[in-house]
């Protein structure tokens, strides 16, 4: 689908903390009886029996960077094409029909005639596999989009997978918005270019002639009726420039256009007639005030100028903050302290190269890989600035490299990790000032071939049949292994599988034996069909996960993966499916049940069936629109970073997890009082006898202990008795508490937020709907 560190209190007074997000229903009809008395005590004992050594905390998606909402997550606000670069485009076909000369795919029907003529092509799984040479002629063809190869290699067969990428050079003002009047004009340029520059394009501005006219426009923070960037502080714009003729002169206008507000900066900048480096400041002091786009404006009227490298960025920021990634989002992710972050750009990064993702970012080229359009306006997140992001956070990273690939690329991409010195990538990383190479920076680095590849939403970048994409990853994981030499082990090459198929997972496996890892998403609550109370519309989400467990497609997928380790690539709300009211959407998926439910999804997948490595997708994304068009708040964990710094109940429920998943994962003794009742048949097909409403979580490490409760019940209060090693009835005990109600949320005003109270003993009263965090120790 499409698509945050808090440490433990250190004090020498205080010997635990528990953290409790709570929320009291307002259910209008009485739920199915608990089948258990409820004046009692559930007596918990932590022993010392490891159930699963060498936790990971739970993980997140970073998702993409956009202009408009969340997802602006870089410094350089105006990082959609900065450098004025070009397009590449590769795309995967999958052959129909062949022959020695011939391939006939039935997805690329939407590339226009020409398109691809003159690309270079690979068979990457087939009897063709390797064969590669020019592309001749493309166009539409009857049911599908035919291609004239060149002769040379092994015939063309039926069912072969052949990738097709081409460099596509111009379109400068991609990612801008363009006006040109009085016979101005906006045009690439490859010859002149600015002294060590990166990149192998430029803008050239012609509009010396009398009422010529050639601007670029670019425009961020675009949602309407929200701020999710505001301008606090002095901020930068600079760009490289030279004059050609008439005034020499660039006029640059910044400002928000809300409110009758006065631009921050307008002026005309005088330029020379070399190529030279120019800074323009300005101080802005944005509190509340009406929704409304940036606008940044770069006019050439009266003169001809070449321009290039434009960034716009706030100065006095963070200083311990070296990443490109805006200091808010760091804090938000250190907030969260994931210990797996996954790097999965949908559009902007999965049809680009190895070498552009290694490339510095003012050379980055616009990739594109769908067969549903022939143009893409951004530049993706490059793999080193990525690594820094996980460095900077304490995260483990999780790489998503392109299906289409090749094995060169896949070499490359393991020396850069590795450390190949003489490599393409141990030059980047030497000129970053590293000292060691990235495999030492981390425990693991995990890298995925794809997303989704039995997804035809990502339609050109997938190999849907499951035998042919676990041969294309087994060669491709076979090269990055020979590549990385004595490092090797520190890769997790994971394949991507369909959490509702498990049946095609065996496929995948069987034809990529250097695999070590089978990826999922589990996504809870495809659709709503009841909301009549809050029984009906919470009751099932909070016991979906334990009946994914026991009898749903978690269990079906650990059995699928025959030995390998599972992971959880994505999880999240799915909530796309059926026709529900836009109220009831909205204090369904951005809920505080929501929040719960999925953290404890993932906590039960970690205790039940093993799985370390799981991530939410995804932290940036204010909403999605529906099939239905209706508005779906998701899949973002976060509602904005830096503007209100409100994070979603997703968020909050994993983070207050995160402060205590390591070490080891211990077994629990449950006795007493084990409440649980029947869930009758629900929304999403939830219908589980015994479902309990008590679930529980320890963790060691070392003389430290940490405790995660679940009260899943709507209605009842429950009491909980502790019993484990190092906690007494001497322990001082800080409780918090968050919410009211399980539909709350945090998209208007903060509801779901911590508060907090002393509490002595080693018992507690856990409210219905409630998540509690203990620790204590050193």
């Amino acid at each position: 689908m499409n698509g945050l560190t808090s440490k433990a209190p250190n004090s020498a007074n205080m010997r635990g903390a528990i953290l409790l997000l709570v929320c009291l229903s307002l259910a209008t009809a009485p739920r199915q009886q608990a089948q258990s008395a409820g004046n009692g005590v559930t007596h918990l004992r932590v022993t010392g029996q490891v159930v699963l050594p060498g936790v990971t905390r739970l993980g997140m998606n970073l998702g993409g960077q956009n202009y408009y909402d969340s997802g602006q997550m870089l410094k350089n606000l105006l990082y959609r094409n900065p450098g004025f670069e070009a397009m590449s485009y590769r795309t995967i076909f999958h052959c129909q029909s062949g022959g020695q000369a011939r391939c006939v795919d039935t997805w690329g029907a939407n590339f226009p005639v020409d398109f691809w003529d003159g690309a270079h092509y690979e068979v990457l799984v087939g009897a063709a596999a390797g064969r590669h040479g020019t592309v001749t002629a493309a166009a539409p063809v009857a049911g599908g989009y035919g291609f004239a190869l060149d002769s040379s290699g092994p015939a063309i067969s039926q069912d072969d997978w052949i990738e097709v990428d081409k460099q596509i050079p111009g379109d400068p003002t991609a990612g801008w918005w363009p006006s040109v009047k009085g016979g101005g004009t906006l045009e690439a340029e490859r010859a002149d270019l600015p002294p060590g520059t990166p990149g192998k394009q430029a803008l050239r501005m012609e509009a010396a002639a009398p009422g010529a006219t050639a601007q670029v426009n670019s425009y961020f923070d675009t949602t309407d009726g929200q701020t999710f960037v505001r301008l606090r502080g002095r901020y930068r714009l600079s760009f490289r420039a030279k004059a050609l003729s008439g005034a020499k002169t660039l006029h640059v206008d910044v400002g928000r256009l809300a409110g009758g507000l006065h631009p921050y900066l307008n002026k005309d900048v005088p330029l020379t007639t070399a190529w030279a480096n120019y800074d323009e400041e300005f101080t802005a002091n944005e509190s509340d005030l009406p929704a409304g786009s940036v606008q940044v404006s770069l006019n050439a009227t009266g003169s001809s100028l070449l321009l290039d490298d434009v960034s716009l960025e706030q100065t006095g920021g963070d200083a311990a903050n070296h990443t490109i990634f805006r200091d808010e989002v760091v804090n938000a992710l250190k907030q969260l302290h994931p210990g797996v972050l996954r790097s999965m750009q949908s559009y902007q990064g999965l049809g680009s190269t190895v070498d552009n993702m290694l490339a510095d970012r003012l050379a980055m080229q616009r990739s594109a890989y769908h067969t549903w359009y022939d143009r893409v306006e951004d530049i993706p997140i490059g793999i080193p600035d990525f690594l820094e992001l996980c460095q900077e956070i304490g995260a483990e990273p999780w790489i998503v490299a392109p299906t289409a690939m090749s094995l060169d690329e896949a070499k490359e991409l393991a020396e850069f990790l590795a450390g190949g010195a003489e490599t393409h990538g141990g030059a980047i990383r030497l000129a970053r000032g590293r000292r060691e190479p990235w495999t030492q920076a981390f425990r693991t680095i995990h890298i995925e071939l794809g997303n989704e590849p039995w997804n035809n939403s990502f339609a050109g970048e997938a190999i849907e049949e499951p035998t042919a994409y676990g041969r294309r990853a087994n060669a491709v994981f076979t090269a990055i292994r020979g590549a990385a030499g004595r490092d090797a082990g520190r890769f997790d090459l994971v394949v991507g599988a369909q959490a509702a198929w498990a049946g095609r997972n065996a496929a995948i496996l069987a034809a990529a034996p250097q695999a070590n890892s089978l990826a999922i998403a589990p996504y809870l609550m495809s659709g709503i069909t009841q909301w009549g109370n809050d029984d009906q519309l919470y009751g099932p989400l909070l016991a979906q996960p334990e009946q994914m467990s026991r009898e749903g497609i978690v269990e079906a997928a650990v059995a699928s993966a025959s030995g390998r380790q599972l992971a959880v690539y994505e999880v999240n709300m799915g909530t796309v499916e059926n026709s529900t009211p836009q109220d009831v959407l909205d204090r369904f998926i951005p809920s505080e049940a929501a929040g719960l439910a999925i953290t404890g999804h993932m906590l039960r997948m970690m205790r039940d069936h093993g799985i370390r490595d799981q991530m939410f997708f995804t932290l940036a994304q204010n909403q999605f629109r529906r099939p239905d068009g209706k508005i779906a708040r998701m899949w973002g964990a976060v509602v904005a970073m830096g503007a209100n710094e409100r994070r979603r109940p997703q968020f909050v429920a994993e983070s207050l997890a995160n402060r205590v998943i390591r070490g080891n994962l211990m077994h629990i003794d449950v006795s007493g009082e084990n409440p649980t009742h029947d869930q009758p048949p629900g929304n999403d097909n939830v219908h589980l006898n015994g479902v309990h409403e008590i679930d529980s979580y320890a963790f060691q490490d070392g003389n430290w202990h940490g405790l995660i409760i679940f009260n899943y019940g709507l209605h009842q209060s429950r009491r909980i008795s502790i019993e484990a090693p190092g906690l007494s009835s001497n322990s001082s005990v800080k409780l918090s508490k968050i919410s009211t109600s399980p539909g709350d949320t945090n998209e208007d005003t903060v509801k779901v937020q911590v508060q907090e109270e002393p509490m002595h003993g080693t018992d507690l009263v856990l409210a219905p709907c409630s998540m509690a965090v203990l620790e204590w120790g050193n």
